[in-house]
């Protein structure tokens, strides 16, 4: 798989960033969550938190 980022402008690896797929699905990168009330994950499945201006920077970026 090929990604391309499409949000989050840190110069180092490790921030929270979006990116796109060769598939035009969306992959996110962020701080683990885990033990959230209200989150249940299915077998395999993992959480990840970013910022809504993230979020907001991402739709931006896949609107031009």
């Amino acid at each position: 798989m090929k990604v391309t980022k499409v949000a989050g402008n840190c110069k180092q690896s490790t921030c929270p960033a979006v990116y796109v797929d060769d598939a035009g699905s969306l992959v996110v990168q962020g701080a683990a969550v885990r033990n959230a009330d209200g989150l249940q994950l299915g077998e395999g499945e993992q959480a990840v938190q970013i910022s809504v201006e993230l979020v907001r920077e991402a739709l931006r970026a896949l609107d031009r």
